[in-house]
């Protein structure tokens, strides 16, 4: 379980014209190498003779808060709640606590971290280990450790906030969305090398040069630069994966909570042990037959076939009969998956576990979105000015993309538009929806058909995905 709470903007208070120049300025970010403490929640009692409160944790608690995960959770193991302690980003205020006089009966965790979503850095949080002792449950303690959390979050600059349930109800009351969809292929090892092989029996050329080998091996340690700089190629302009600092890198790598990672090397395995290794092209990260991290070089997606090979037989020879990648929709790789006789999943849930997202201001993110809705506006050929009315929750707005700027005029809504809610909004500005698709299921309301297209075009559908490689247990 995981959550937060927050109230909008006051719009009727603002202009009615923002622009991208006259928007309500923005809380500055974060620095990197720096954590948010998270703001301590104001003092407050409730529950049975308003016995409870919340208080942010202390180093001295942490003992006991393993003891309490555990004792609910059965988890985390004692290497993994080591290794929590040991982020470079970690202090012991990120976990709420509710105190009876002295006794801690329940806690929440957050992380915080920095999203890459095209081609912006964006402040994030994560809700985590929300768990109450089962004695004092209906005391409220889950609701106020949510809300308490979600000032916390918002005190501390980010913009929006994820978590993973299996209790998507509790959430959905308190303003939270799902946000993102499960993205996994499986399939038999010996099944996928099969198809593996078909594939690679090339049509002889004599007059084509002579293709490069690439060789597949163990990563070592002194090769850390070559992950770092093939994560950074990759996810510039991806939507959802986390920005990794050399110290986070290097506490990722150091935590074991992966069995191996491969490299996928250019030519010969003569490696200079340069600041980038450059010949390195490629990396896979595994942990009990799951690839839970395939990335490759611009030019070099070859590459990802060796590495699941490697992968697949790494799987038969520790007797693990399936292998599992975790990757963006738009990964090539599931297509072997599929024709291997493969599952793939991607769909909002699975086994009833669902990726929730609460933007804490969602008109702001649209008016800080207003360079993307023009790029996307202008590469969709459409004339300008490219008007779209929305109506969110009775809020009347107008997107107006001219040749120059981007408004968004309130009070007005215009002959196209589409009806929502704020869970429907937030899922647009994320990309998880596809436009036309929940037009037809009624879950959003367009007025034309020219609302619908418009829409599509502003907010498309996205391959939002976190890389699995950050939440590996170890």
């Amino acid at each position: 379980m995981n959550s937060t709470a927050a109230t909008r903007r006051d719009f009727d208070r603002e202009t009615s014209r923002l622009s991208a120049t006259d928007a309500l300025p923005k809380k500055p970010r974060r620095p990197v190498i720096d954590h948010l403490l998270g703001a301590a929640p104001e003092p407050h009692r409730f529950g049975t003779e308003q016995a409870f409160r919340i208080v942010p944790a202390r180093a001295g608690d942490h003992h006991d808060l393993q003891a309490l995960l555990v004792s609910v959770l059965h988890q985390p193991s004692s290497a993994e709640f080591h290794a929590q302690l040991d982020d470079p980003f970690y202090e012991p205020s990120d976990r709420l606590l509710v105190k009876r006089n002295q006794q801690i009966v329940a806690h929440t965790r957050i992380t915080n971290r920095e999203m890459h979503f095209a081609g912006k850095l964006l402040p994030i949080s994560t809700l985590s280990d929300l768990v109450v002792l089962p004695e004092y449950r209906g005391e409220g303690c889950a609701l106020e450790l949510v809300k308490a959390a979600e000032r916390s979050m918002i005190e501390g600059g980010s913009r929006l906030a994820f978590l993973r349930t299996r209790q998507p109800e509790f959430f959905t009351k308190l303003g939270w969305t799902v946000g993102a969809r499960h993205s996994y292929s499986t399939a038999g090892a010996r099944d996928i090398l099969s198809r593996l092989q078909q594939r690679e029996t090339p049509v002889y050329n004599p007059l084509a040069p002579e293709a490069v080998p690439l060789n597949i091996r163990m990563w070592r340690h002194v090769e850390l630069a070559a992950l770092t700089r093939l994560y950074s190629q990759r996810i510039e302009n991806s939507y959802g994966s986390l920005s990794r600092t050399d110290a986070y890198w290097q506490w990722l790598v150091s935590r074991r909570a992966y069995d191996s990672i491969y490299v996928a090397i250019n030519g010969p395995d003569k490696l200079e042990l340069d600041d980038t290794l450059t010949p390195i092209v490629g990396y896979a990260v595994m942990q009990e037959g799951r690839i839970a991290e395939l990335v490759t070089a611009p030019q070099h997606e070859d590459a990802a076939a060796k590495l699941l090979a490697r992968a697949c037989g790494d799987a038969i020879e520790r007797d693990l009969h399936h292998v599992r990648l975790d990757a963006a929709s738009d990964e090539p790789l599931h297509q072997i998956f599929a024709e291997a006789g493969g599952r793939t999943c991607f769909d909002e849930s699975d086994h009833g576990e669902v990726t929730m997202v609460k933007v804490f201001d969602p008109m702001q993110l649209l008016v800080d979105s207003f360079d993307l809705l023009h790029q996307r506006v202008r590469d969709a050929g459409f004339s300008m000015p490219c008007d779209l009315g929305l109506m969110v929750d009775g809020r009347r707005y107008i997107i107006s993309v001219r040749q120059r700027t981007v408004k968004l005029l309130q009070e007005k809504v215009g002959r196209s538009y589409l009806e929502c809610g704020v869970g429907e909004l937030m899922q647009l500005l994320l990309g998880h929806l596809d436009v036309a698709a929940v037009v037809d299921t009624g879950k959003i309301v367009a007025s034309t058909r020219v609302a619908t297209e418009t829409a599509s075009v502003l907010f498309p559908r996205l391959p939002f995905w976190r890389p699995a490689f950050d939440d590996l247990q170890a």
